[in-house]
């Protein structure tokens, strides 16, 4: 099922209850009331609808799939030490020759402590698959570096995380995550951000392709302040 389906047939049923209320009701104040709540609901049911939408035709053009996040085992899942976080929508593919995996996770209770400043919220992750097994390492906030692996040392990486060209990182075995937190629901523009600063990542620890991320279809039509609240 196309991940923005759920989100049409909210808009659609709650379209369909703002119209009975007016019909049926609308000389009274609290019937009028309650259709306006459910119009609201189903306006921005329809606009998170569409900016899905977009994303899934812009995954696909990267040449990436939809996949249930519920079938995967998510690489922060055994660091939680408190509270807990849930992916909402998942993308994976491969890109520039390294399996790509990215989308939009929501936590509570500070579960991705050090990695984001927010006790509560969303953002968009991305996790990346290395080519070879690595020992655990991270650089999280506000300038923790975590693991004794030399490729920390890097002047490069510490560079560029000290002007957040790069976002927190963890590496467990053949993966590397980021999180990054963002108010607004995940677009093109963000999730090709993300996944070119995950990358960038993986470029300056030296474990992957030393080729440029190409520029995404259509990513110049997708900015930030087209973005649709959540």
């Amino acid at each position: 099922m196309r991940v923005d389906v759920r989100h049409w047939l909210k808009a659609g049923w709650s379209g369909a209850a703002v119209v009975l209320l007016v019909a049926v009701g609308y000389r009274y104040f609290c019937t009028v009331a309650l259709a306006l709540v459910l119009a609201a609901y189903c306006a921005h049911k329809v606009r998170r609808a569409m900016s899905l939408r977009a994303m899934a035709r812009w995954a696909a053009a990267m040449g990436c799939f939809p996949v249930e996040p519920a079938t995967i085992e998510w690489p922060w899942q055994n660091l939680h030490l408190q509270g807990s976080s849930k992916v909402t929508y998942a993308w994976t593919g491969d890109i520039e020759g390294l399996p790509v995996t990215f989308g939009e996770v929501r936590w509570s209770g500070n579960a991705f402590g050090g990695a984001v400043l927010d006790r509560d919220g969303k953002g968009t992750f991305v996790v990346v698959g290395l080519p070879c097994e690595q020992p655990p390492m991270a650089i999280r906030l506000p300038y923790t570096v975590i693991g004794d692996s030399p490729r920390l040392e890097q002047p490069a990486l510490r560079h560029a995380f000290s002007i957040m060209e790069i976002p927190p990182f963890t590496v467990r075995d053949t993966e590397l995550f980021t999180v990054e937190p963002r108010e607004h629901a995940l677009n093109p523009g963000a999730a090709y951000r993300a996944v070119r600063r995950a990358l960038l990542v993986v470029r300056l620890l030296d474990i992957g392709p030393d080729r440029p991320l190409p520029a995404a279809p259509d990513l110049a039509a997708a900015t930030d302040p087209a973005a649709t609240p959540d």
